[in-house]
This record gives C-alpha cells, sequence and structure tokens, in this order.
C-alpha cells in the first residue's frame, strides 16, 4: 500500500513540476520592456526606456523609448556572460546610443554612451502578474 502511494505521489509530481515551470519561466526572459535612468559623467538622471524582442532562435529587435524613439540597429545577448549591447542611432538629431550591460534577472547595469557622453545605466524589467 505504502509502495502504491509511494509511486502515484511521485508520478504526480513528475506531471505537475513542468507545468508550474511553464507558467513561472518565460521563454525568453530578454522579452518586454525595461526601464530605467542614465547618469552621463558631470551630468543630470535621464529616463531611458528599451522594449526588447527575442525570438525563439535567440534574434534581438526592439527600440529605444526614450530619451528618443529608436529601432535597435545592432542588438545582441550571450547568454553565458549576460552580456547586453543595443545600439541605435537617432534619424532626427543624428546621435548614436550604444548601450553595454549585464543582466542579473530583472536589471541591466553597464554604460550608456550617446556620442560622447559615457555614464552609468540601471534599468529594471517591468513585471505583470496575471493576465
Amino acid at each position: 500500500m505504502k509502495s502504491t502511494l509511494l509511486s502515484l505521489f511521485l508520478a504526480t509530481l513528475t506531471l505537475l513540476v513542468p507545468s508550474v515551470a511553464a507558467q513561472t519561466t518565460p521563454a525568453t526572459p530578454l522579452n518586454g520592456t525595461w526601464s530605467g535612468n542614465w547618469t552621463p559623467k558631470g551630468g543630470v538622471p535621464d529616463a531611458v526606456t528599451v522594449e526588447i524582442k527575442q525570438d525563439s532562435t535567440g534574434k534581438l529587435t526592439g527600440k529605444f523609448l526614450t530619451p528618443t524613439q529608436m529601432d535597435f540597429d545592432k542588438a545582441s545577448f550571450i547568454a553565458k556572460t549576460g552580456t547586453l549591447t543595443l545600439e541605435a542611432t537617432d534619424t532626427r538629431g543624428g546621435k548614436h546610443y550604444k548601450l553595454e550591460g549585464k543582466v542579473e534577472g530583472t536589471e541591466v547595469k553597464g554604460t550608456l554612451t550617446n556620442e560622447d557622453k559615457t555614464g552609468d545605466v540601471r534599468l529594471i524589467k517591468w513585471t505583470f502578474f496575471g493576465r
């Protein structure tokens, strides 16, 4: 009787674990909106928001929403090291932006360069609970 109950318990647990994991683990952890700020050396903090989309092959696309809206020219992510690089050019002003950072859970910490200005950047992924 005990071995039957134990077998039933293990079988049920085996079926539940993948279901629970699928609900809590995003298919692509970079997908979503990340926002925060950057502070150019000697300057004042400015808002930064990026929208990242990663497909099933790992290809990244997206755009900066602030400080100005612009699509990524280049985007890469090295999962082994957590290194994220996003580049875009403001077509109106011609300024080039490059964000280089390390993804740690729901945060990106690194640097943002805008032409000759460089500063620390910190972004946090927006997370929503429920549907």
